[in-house]
C-alpha cells in the first residue's frame, strides 16, 4: 500500500530523532524540511503538525518547530544538508501523496510555464487520463489553483491558463514590493546563522552561471530568508507570488548566454545588510532589487513572445 507523503515526513523525522540525528531543541522549518526531502511544503507542514500533536515536536510561532517539548533550544535552525540524516527510500518518487496533492505541483508548474506564450485551455479529462486519477481529484486540483489565482475560467466555464501580461507582472510586483521587504525585516534578527552559507553560494556565482545556480540563489533570498518571519499567512501569500521568477527561468532556458551580474550585486547588498543586523537597510535593498528585477522581467517577457510555442503538457491546448 502506498504511503502519503505526510506520513513519510513523519517517519523520517521520528527515525532521525530516535537515532539522535535531530537532537532535542533542534529548530525545524517547513521550508528547510521540504528542501531537504525534495517535497512540496503542503505535506511537510501537515507531517510536522501531526508530529506536534503527537508530542514529538513543539510549535514555535516565531521560528517553526522545535524537537522535543520546547524547554531546550538549539542555538539556531539546523542546516539539514550538513547533518548526517538518512535519505528517503529510492522508491519515494513512486509513493503518492493523497488525492490532489499528488499532482498539484506538476499541474501548477505546467500551466505557469506556458502562460507567457498565450492562453491555454485545461482539459479535466486530459489531466485524469495523463495522471490516472478520477475527475473528482482533477477538479480538486483545478479548484485549488483557481483559488490561488493561478488559473481562471472563460465565459463558457472552461478552465484556462494565461495569458501572463505585463500588467499582471506589474500587479504582482506591487504586492511583492509591499510584503517582501517587511517580511525580510522581520526575519533579520532570526536568520543570522543561515547567512554565511548563502553568502558563500553568492560569492561563488558567476554572471553567466547556470540557471540552476540562480534558482538556488533566488530561493535563498526570496524563500528561505523570508520564511523565518513569524507571520504564517504572509509566508503563504509570498509563496504564490512567483510569476516573475518563472518568466526569468523560462528566459534563461531560451537565452542560454545572458548576464546576471546586476542581480548578483543586488542580492549581495541585501545579504550584507542582513549580516550587519540592519533589517531596515535590508528591506530598502530588497525594494531596490525588486524594482530592478521587475524591469528586467518585463523586458524578458517581451523577448519570450517572439519564440515558438513551447512543448506543453498533453492536457493543455493553446487557444490564443
Amino acid at each position: 500500500m502506498q504511503k502519503a507523503y505526510f506520513d513519510i515526513v513523519q517517519e523520517w523525522v521520528k527515525d532521525s530523532i530516535a537515532e539522535g540525528l535531530l537532537p532535542e531543541g533542534t529548530r525545524l522549518t517547513v521550508a528547510a524540511v521540504a528542501d531537504r526531502l525534495d517535497l512540496s511544503r503542503s505535506p511537510v507542514k501537515r507531517g510536522l503538525e501531526l508530529l506536534t500533536n503527537a508530542g514529538h515536536l513543539t510549535r514555535d510561532e516565531r521560528t517553526g518547530y522545535i524537537v522535543g517539548n520546547g524547554t531546550k533550544a538549539a542555538p539556531h535552525a539546523a542546516n539539514l544538508f550538513t547533518l548526517p540524516l538518512p535519505d528517503l527510500a529510492p522508491a519515494t518518487g513512486a509513493l503518492a501523496r493523497t488525492g490532489w496533492e499528488r499532482l498539484m505541483d506538476e499541474v501548477a508548474e505546467a500551466t505557469a510555464a506556458c502562460i507567457p506564450f498565450g492562453i491555454y485551455t485545461i482539459s479535466e479529462s486530459g489531466i485524469g487520463a495523463h495522471f490516472g486519477v478520477s475527475r473528482t481529484v482533477t477538479r480538486e486540483v483545478l479548484s485549488r489553483l483557481h483559488e490561488r489565482g493561478a488559473i481562471g475560467k472563460d465565459r463558457a466555464s472552461h478552465w484556462i491558463a494565461g495569458p501572463l501580461s505585463a500588467r499582471m507582472l506589474d500587479e504582482e510586483h506591487a504586492l511583492r514590493r509591499l510584503l517582501e521587504p517587511a517580511a525580510l525585516a522581520a526575519a533579520a534578527p532570526i536568520i543570522q546563522d543561515e547567512l554565511p552559507a548563502m553568502q558563500a553560494r553568492l560569492a561563488a556565482a558567476r554572471p553567466n552561471c547556470p540557471p540552476e545556480d540562480i534558482d538556488i540563489i533566488e530561493a535563498d533570498l526570496h524563500d528561505t530568508c523570508t520564511s523565518f518571519q513569524p507571520n504564517r499567512r504572509l509566508a503563504a501569500v509570498l509563496m504564490h507570488l512567483r510569476s516573475g521568477r518563472r518568466v526569468n527561468r523560462l528566459f534563461a532556458a531560451h537565452v542560454v548566454q545572458h548576464d546576471e551580474s546586476a542581480l548578483l550585486t543586488e542580492h549581495r547588498l541585501v545579504l550584507d545588510h542582513l549580516a550587519l543586523g540592519n533589517g531596515e537597510g535590508a528591506a530598502a535593498a530588497m525594494r531596490h532589487h525588486l524594482d530592478a528585477d521587475h524591469a528586467r522581467t518585463r523586458e524578458r517577457l517581451k523577448v519570450l513572445s517572439v519564440f515558438e510555442d513551447p512543448v506543453v503538457a498533453p492536457y493543455l491546448t493553446r487557444v490564443g
